[in-house]
């Protein structure tokens, strides 16, 4: 028996006597029993799973009788349902009737499991190849030798060789991205088969004045803001199978595992930090903690905390204890550096740069208000570090209060994470979590948006260097809630801390405080919104673990800067986001200030309605490396990354993470392959019908199509000529009455297609010729006369059709229709020989 399923508590108990149990065992056959308590409409049932000989029978007792499966289904098929769990009918009773109340909805269709394991299935054979290659690296670090309890304790294991390490790693990675493959597509099938019945769902619970505040499809679940009132009509919806509550819990950390999202987001998942590491740079962490001694340490400084704080911030990243447990309490390593003054800052950041380990270091210090500069070396020396190490600093805002910019440094670097303290009332709905007042308040100086995101910190229990708990707040506490989230995607392959970003940006509960210093007006919105106290909104881990994949790394380059850009296309509901990410370059020199700092390139982000052209947002900052947008309705979207002007002369890329909805797609627009349709024979002046086919070659729809047509003389007809619209793969005509040259020969022929779709001018060209002659039957070769040199084109053109139009470009093969019948064949022979001898010609 491998896990239990939701709801069930299983144990394995022996229902058979032993002679019973040998008896079979004599005969090859296997015997067990399962026992579980279940849950059926509200009661309680024990269920007895007997196997013997390969033979499933179950037993089900409520406590008054037994059932068979069967008679269990229709015991409960006869019950009234009961939809609403205990605890939400309680609160359901004893709210008033206008309160707006959170609930979770399962949906009676879950098509998850069976799309997902049809598509592991598929990737099994791969995935063992590459586990087995893994698990043969690392055994090698491992005794071959059985060892005594002595010799294990004993043991020390040896480190890999640098050329295994790179070995598994690639292997790892390798690895990362077929589990990616696969997740992505589960997630698109399942979201795909789940979406027509979440859809009916949202609308029916509008109509009762709530809302779907979000939506799970690993599991087909909603979840709901809706007064209380109307709670019962949504029980009796047909799709709804059980309506619960996000149901309370004691403060602390064990608060946040619940009101983040943690235990049915990463948790759930096996999400905990796994092989990734952190840093802490800080007073120092007490390594001998109960609760932080499993981990490995690297320190510059002992095993001691000089304080109590680093040790607190430890905790909240990793503490391993089952009720006060970390973000990331699977992680490896935590790396240790003294903080305190930039000197001392600096070295201990260099420090935990230099062994490599960290995919996050919490830096949860402040070096002075940042109201002295917009960008200051302490900044840059952040941002340095980042860009050249390519992990994540979450870093605290300060306790500065309201007021204006009072963030500390190095809160304005832009690469880092900024964090504002949420103070979560001691209660595990997230509903009254509010800004704590002493939190420091944005803009930077320059008017950048800092900070980045908030997080709890007030009433965090965390580990205590005495070796128990205490309860710790701040900006302080908030700041390493964020730094696990970076670590709890690495784990999950979301391997760029850009693209870590940017998921926590677009996945957060945006809040406005009505630029007020209270939090009674302090009020949840819906969509992109960036606030001076709560930064791009309150971390969400459930929905980040939802996106968790949901994120592009690419690299764009400036030139042009005015072609330069790349699409992606996919599904976008009301208030959804979509976030760009890129960092400010600075090259890093050891512990001493970065020695050159580029400029900031310039991206802005554009949200297009696919059907249609229209611009529905546009994110266009001119001094952040951070932009957003949402959307205002359903619809299928075109997203655009543009280089908004020329980079730095060092820069000669930018690489960028953008984080978007699930089902997205790279695009490269649309395309166009053209063709002409021309006689082949024309008199001098002769009038004619002109036709041009253009094909939507590209990816995208392709729209304001035009084709402009130049060389000839056009009698009637629009030019430029309006197609409109082309969706991938469509054709379109564009035709007009022209009039050909007045002497003989060959003449030029071009059409430019353009389109202006998605901001961008999608362009191609069409070239061909078209000819005069006194054309005339028979005359094969087209020049002027019908004689003996026309005998050997006209047997090509009856042969080889495509030949004879290779071999004679300006010529019309039906010249040699001699008989009339509109075709060149054997029946043309006998006329066009008696016309060339000077019989009657047709």
């Amino acid at each position: 028996m491998k896990r239990a399923r939701m709801g069930i508590v299983l144990a394995l108990t022996t229902a058979l006597s032993a002679a019973a149990i040998a008896q079979l065992n004599a005969q090859n056959l296997v015997a067990q029993t399962q026992s579980a308590n279940v849950e059926f409409n509200g009661v309680t049932y024990r269920v007895e799973k007997s196997i013997v000989a390969g033979v499933v029978t179950r037993r089900y007792d409520d406590g008054q009788r037994a059932f068979t499966v069967d008679e269990l289904r229709a015991h409960v098929a006869a019950q009234e349902p009961q939809i609403l769990t205990a605890a939400a009918r309680r609160v359901v009773d004893a709210a008033r009737p206008d309160a707006l109340l959170d609930l979770m909805i399962v949906l009676r269709s879950q098509p998850a499991g069976p799309i997902s394991r049809a598509l592991r299935a598929a990737a099994a054979p791969e995935i063992r190849v590459l586990t087995t290659q893994i698990r043969a690296i690392t055994r090698r670090s491992l005794p071959v030798e059985s060892l005594t309890p002595a010799e294990e304790r004993a043991f020390a294991a040896a480190p890999l060789a640098p050329a295994d390490l790179r070995a598994r790693r690639a292997l790892s990675e390798q690895l990362d991205d077929l589990e990616r493959d696969v997740r992505q597509e589960a997630a698109q099938r399942i979201a795909a088969a789940v979406r027509p019945e979440q859809n009916a769902l949202a609308a029916f619970v509008a109509a009762q004045g709530g809302r779907v505040t979000a939506r799970v499809s690993v599991m087909n679940i909603v979840f709901i803001r809706i007064p209380a009132s109307a709670v019962a009509q949504v029980a009796t919806h047909e799709l709804v199978a059980r309506i619960d509550l996000d149901h309370a819990g004691h403060a602390e950390l064990d608060n946040h595992r619940v009101s983040l999202g943690l235990e049915t987001g990463f948790w759930a998942a096996g999400i905990d930090g796994g092989v990734h590491d952190v840093g802490v740079l800080d007073t120092g962490v007490e390594q001998s903690h109960p609760a932080l001694r499993s981990h490995r340490f690297l320190s510059n400084m002992g095993t001691r905390d000089t304080s109590t704080h680093g040790t607190g911030m430890a905790g909240i990243l990793a503490s391993t204890d089952a009720t006060f447990r970390g973000m990331a309490y699977g992680l490896d390593t935590i790396v240790v550096a003294r903080a305190g003054s930039i000197s001392t800052s600096m070295p201990g950041m260099d420090f935990i740069a230099s062994t490599g380990e960290p995919e996050n270091v919490n830096y949860s210090f402040g070096n002075g208000r940042a109201n002295d500069g917009d960008y200051t070396p302490t900044d840059q020396f952040f941002d340095g570090v980042i860009d050249t190490f390519g992990f994540m600093v979450s870093k605290s805002t300060g306790n500065g209060g309201w007021g204006v910019t009072t963030i500390t440094h190095p809160a304005p670097a832009y690469n880092l994470m900024a964090t504002a303290n949420i103070d979560d009332l001691n209660t595990v709905t997230r509903d009254d979590d509010r800004i704590r007042s002493s939190s420091s308040t944005g803009p930077t100086l320059g008017g950048r948006k800092k900070p980045d995101i908030a997080s709890p910190g007030h009433n965090s229990m965390s580990t205590h260097p005495g070796g128990g708990f205490s309860n710790i707040g701040g900006t302080s506490s908030a700041s390493p809630h964020t730094g696990g989230g970076i670590v709890l995607l690495y784990d999950m392959g979301t391997t760029e801390v850009m693209a870590g970003k940017a998921i926590l940006l677009n996945t957060t509960n945006p809040i406005d405080n009505n630029n007020t210093a209270t939090t009674a007006d302090d009020v949840y919105v819906e969509g992109s919104h960036w606030n001076a106290r709560y930064g791009w909104g309150y971390l969400n881990l459930g929905a980040a673990h939802l996106h968790g994949l949901d994120a592009f790394v690419l690299s764009i380059r400036d030139d042009p800067p005015e072609a330069a850009y790349q699409l992606f296309v996919g599904r976008m509901f009301t208030n959804e986001r979509a976030t760009l990410v890129w960092q400010r370059h600075v090259a890093y020199g050891g512990a001493m200030f970065p020695t050159q700092i580029e400029d900031l390139s310039d991206l802005d982000l554009y949200a297009y309605r696919a059907a249609d052209n229209t611009l529905l947002a546009s994110s266009v900052s001119p001094i952040d490396n951070v932009e957003q947008l949402d959307v205002d309705s359903d619809e299928r979207v075109v997203l655009k990354v543009d280089v908004a002007g020329p980079f730095d002369p060092d820069v000669t890329s930018e690489r960028f993470a953008l984080a978007t909805q699930e089902n997205f797609a790279t695009a490269s627009g649309p395309a166009f392959s053209a063709g002409f349709s021309i006689p082949r024979c024309l008199a001098p002046s002769e009038q004619f019908n002109l036709k041009l086919d253009v094909t939507n070659s590209g990816d995208l729809d392709a729209h304001q199509v035009f084709v402009r047509l130049t060389g000839i003389t056009i009698i009637s007809g629009a030019n430029p000529f309006d197609l409109g619209s082309l969706a991938p793969g469509a054709t379109g005509s564009a035709t007009w009455l022209v009039e050909a040259a007045g002497g003989a020969g060959s003449f030029p022929l071009a059409a430019d297609v353009t389109s202006r779709s998605y901001g961008e001018d999608f362009v191609a060209s069409e070239a061909s010729s078209y000819s005069v002659a006194a054309c005339s039957l028979g005359d094969m070769n087209c020049d002027g006369a019908f004689n003996g040199a026309d005998i050997d084109p006209f047997f090509l053109a009856l042969g080889d059709p495509a030949a004879y139009m290779a071999a004679f470009p300006n010529c019309d093969i039906l010249q040699g229709d001699m008989n009339g019948d509109g075709l060149v064949n054997g029946g043309d022979i006998d006329p066009f020989f008696q016309c060339l001898g000077g019989g009657v010609c047709p």
